[in-house]
């Protein structure tokens, strides 16, 4: 019984180093405008360097991973939907991160938007990369 336990706590332990879970190494900065009747949803990538201690803690954005903007409760946004979801897996490099343009449907002065970024980050060296999940609400609003 406690050889098991022992093997449930280091399967545990593996499992939350290996998947990056438990400490975040980027976060992001959702931001909304309104130009006209178009809406731009921005999501902004931010890296958390600023405690590293040595350079080899520090990450960078990685492309060759899996990148994913879902947005959910999209209601007054002209939005492509697939059982209630707007997916996208175009990385606007510039930002870095995604920008989503959608035109008004109807005369919604305002809405909220869920979303949930998949983001890929590694050391600089490569050897460790890490897969974060980021999820909120941004909310946008005509003039």
């Amino acid at each position: 019984m406690r050889k098991q336990l022992g093997s449930v706590a280091l399967l545990a332990s593996s499992f939350f180093f290996l998947t990056g879970m438990g400490v975040k190494h980027s976060e992001v900065k959702a931001q909304s405008s309104v130009k006209g009747k178009t809406v731009e949803l921005a999501f902004k990538i931010k890296l958390l360097n600023e405690e590293k201690k040595s350079e080899k803690d520090y990450v960078q954005i990685s492309r060759e991973g899996p990148w994913t903007l879902e947005l959910i409760n999209t209601k007054g946004l002209k939005l492509e939907t697939k059982e209630g979801k707007f997916t996208t897996l175009t990385f606007d490099d510039s930002l870095p991160g995604f920008k989503v343009k959608a035109e008004l449907d109807g005369a919604a002065p305002a809405g909220k938007v869920d979303y949930m970024v998949r983001a890929f980050v590694c050391t600089t060296d490569k050897k460790t990369c890490y897969t974060e999940r980021h999820k909120g609400s941004l909310d946008w609003k005509t003039n």
